[in-house]
């Protein structure tokens, strides 16, 4: 899975303001037909866009599916209307909108070509699972590209939010001494996230960026595997 990328082609506009905020929620679900549980992703994404009506954009929605983090299922809505979202071959999706996709993604689901005029809101909902890496057999990661290059200079405000309330309810004896886990929760060991510069309040962490034209990031979190 990947979390959605917005690609856009532009013409100038007089006044343009773009703000999207991004939530990832991680969870245990139960594995079909087997006693095991795995975790999954459920991401949701909404923005809004400001711009003069005078000149139309063209935009399509895009989800990557990373093959280590196979993509379940996605919805997509514009101005609070259903967005059809088909998945296609990397290769396939980038002769369909004349680019080139990353190669770490096999699938990308992705809309048709849309013409807009004037302000839009967009949002999109996704649910991912995390595979296990055979490299770690007690750790577990999910990474998060956050990627934005703009033709033209049209920024955005982002803001990622990672919950990991849903976790925390399900670790056994947590925080306790009694806990089977006490050590690594002692030691910081459950979860690590990076990169640095974020926010934590309660169960929730927040990366903020502001007025940005350019953006290759990459937000990742790695937790201790007890439920394997």
């Amino acid at each position: 899975m990947s979390i959605l990328a917005i690609f856009l082609a532009f013409y100038f506009f007089a006044s343009y303001y773009e703000k999207q905020d991004d939530y990832y929620r991680l969870f245990l679900t139960q594995k079909p037909g087997s006693p095991i549980k795995e975790p999954h992703i459920f991401c949701e994404e909404r923005g809004y866009v400001t711009m003069s009506p005078a000149k139309p954009m063209t935009r399509y929605f895009c989800v990557l599916d990373d093959p280590k983090f196979p993509t379940l299922w996605v919805k997509c809505w514009l101005n609070n209307t259903p967005v059809y979202m088909r998945r296609y071959r990397r290769e396939e999706a980038n002769k369909k909108v004349g680019r080139n996709f990353p190669s770490y993604a096999d699938y990308i689901w992705l809309s048709d070509i849309i013409t807009i005029y004037g302000g839009f809101t967009f949002q999109s909902q996704s649910e991912s699972i995390v595979l296990p890496n055979p490299a770690f057999e007690k750790r577990d990661m999910f990474s998060i590209p956050v990627f934005f290059d703009r033709p033209i200079n049209l920024p955005v405000d982002l803001t990622v939010v990672l919950d990991l309330g849903q976790m925390y309810g399900v670790i056994p004896g947590i925080g306790k001494t009694t806990s089977p886990y006490f050590l690594q929760w002692s030691y910081g060991q459950f979860f690590h996230l990076s990169p640095p510069g974020y926010r934590l309040f309660g169960s929730r962490a927040y990366w903020q960026w502001q007025n940005i034209y350019h953006i290759d990031q990459k937000i990742q979190a790695e937790w201790y595997a007890w439920y394997r």
